[in-house]
């Protein structure tokens, strides 16, 4: 499973560092279809996203997001970068592979606003191989 996720190496490690861990937002949690959520990364940082059933084609629609492919578990299975055209083929294989490897949801952050940002999103969340 671990070989879905996007690794980015350009940090050095000092130990391992905690999972990133779902916070679901306090404002939706009695409701009974999730349409938002909030996880905390490694760094204690929270990111606001939009969940998706796995197979939604609406979650891989987004140019430039953050997506996170989530298991029943509430594990990030894998994580990357939609790109700046949103759907493409190698959207759809992530997204196949990540519904093999068990995730049942995706989530979508769009608040990164650029690059840079979204690189350190996807370094704070992107599960350890």
């Amino acid at each position: 499973m671990a070989a879905l996720a996007i690794r980015l190496d350009d940090q050095p490690s000092a130990g391992p560092a905690p999972a990133a861990r779902e916070t679901p937002l306090r404002s939706t949690a009695g409701l009974s279809g999730r349409r938002f959520t909030a996880w905390r990364g490694r760094s204690g940082r929270r990111y606001v996203a939009s969940v998706f059933a796995i197979m939604d084609d609406h979650a891989l629609g987004f140019a430039d997001a953050v997506l996170l492919a989530v298991a029943p578990d509430r594990r990030i299975l894998a994580a990357r970068d939609s790109g700046p055209f949103g759907v493409e083929s190698a959207l759809m294989r992530w997204r196949r592979a990540a519904a093999e490897a068990g995730a049942g949801e995706i989530h979508v952050h769009l608040l990164a606003e650029d690059g840079p940002s979204r690189r350190a999103a996807l370094r704070d969340l992107t599960p350890e191989a």
